[in-house]
């Protein structure tokens, strides 16, 4: 756990930048305290009982500033850090995660997630519940879309003005630059083909993540229905959920295990 807190203090920046926002000086007050309680919830870090309060605070005015809309990566890193240290493991996991979505190249974010991932403690062996596998090629870049649309304009612009000028002069290396740029313009347009269908299905199935020991799937929205599995889920667990029924949410697992838990036993992602 030791080695946990240092990789948390040492990824924690001294300032988060706010950007624009509705609410400049109240959003500015609200990260000053949270900070600051952060960094005096690191100071007790050594008696428990007063620092795990003050990482809990911390984390709920980052959670305030987040539903304001004053979101970025660094803010949600820091959100995540607070939870862990407060022992929210489920909200570090969903902090993490919707930073990585804001910035998929992020190796601190990648790191903290992993890390959290590891403090999971699942019921049995296999691949039941387990983490999501990423299965984008390795090779293909992660672009956020806006700047991602812009940089393969820029690049298919290139490759245009490349070729014209080669059917110009009909020497020098304006040819082999112009495929290049070609090249390139269809790397980048998969990979944004691919970031938009991954951003549909994440809008259209949202995260969950397990908020308590011991949830078990069932069949329907209700303790009347049986178990679908046996094997209980413990907090941390991420899944997507597919469907609300009163107070129930059907959820589908990495492996593709469905079934339906309680609400008040899930984290959700949302606004």
């Amino acid at each position: 756990m030791g080695r946990v807190i240092l990789l948390l203090v040492a990824t924690s920046g001294p300032l988060v930048n706010l950007g624009p926002t509705t609410e400049p000086v109240a959003a500015t007050e609200v990260l000053r305290q949270a900070q600051h309680t952060f960094r005096e919830a690191v100071r007790l870090r050594d008696e428990p009982d007063k620092a795990r309060p003050l990482f809990r605070r911390s984390a709920d005015l980052f959670e305030d500033l987040r539903r304001r809309r004053v979101v970025n990566p660094a803010l949600l890193r820091d959100q995540g850090n607070a939870c862990l240290l407060a022992d929210d493991l489920p909200g570090a996991i969903m902090a993490y995660r919707r930073g990585l979505r804001l910035a998929p190249n992020d190796r601190a974010l990648q790191q903290l997630l992993a890390a959290a991932r590891e403090q999971v403690n699942f019921a049995q062996p296999g691949t039941f519940a387990r983490p999501p596998v990423e299965a984008r090629p390795p090779w293909l870049p992660r672009l956020p879309l806006r700047g991602g649309l812009l940089l393969t304009c820029a690049v298919y612009s290139l490759g245009c003005l490349s070729l014209t000028r080669w059917l110009m002069l009909r020497r020098g290396p304006w040819l082999s630059l112009g495929l290049a740029a070609f090249a390139l313009t269809t790397l980048l347009a998969a990979a944004l083909f691919v970031e938009d269908l991954q951003q549909g299905n994440e809008a259209a199935r949202p995260l969950v993540v397990i908020a308590h020991d011991g949830v078990l799937l069932r069949r329907g929205n209700g303790e009347a229905w049986p178990r679908r599995y046996e094997t209980p889920m413990n907090r941390g667990v991420e899944a997507r959920r597919l469907f609300e029924r009163r107070d129930w949410v059907q959820i589908e697992l990495s492996g593709g295990e469905m079934g339906w838990v309680p609400r008040k036993d899930v984290l959700i992602d949302g606004p």
